[in-house]
């Protein structure tokens, strides 16, 4: 009986973990900014600028 109540306890604590990791994660994607700009926006334009440049270098000859 011990060893069920033990793994429900860990399962809460894994939940609580991966919310804390993802609160973290979307603050630092989404809040924090440089230069005017949050870190997705500087995700998005360096994969803008790399498919531009890939679809540049597979047109030439």
């Amino acid at each position: 009986m011990s060893t069920l109540f033990g793994s429900r306890r860990q399962k809460g604590q894994a939940t609580l973990e991966y919310a804390i990791a993802g609160s973290v994660l979307v603050m630092a994607l989404f809040v924090v900014e440089f230069d005017g700009k949050t870190a997705a926006q500087f995700l998005a334009e360096a994969v803008r600028v790399f498919y531009k440049n890939l679809s540049y270098f597979l047109s030439l000859p």
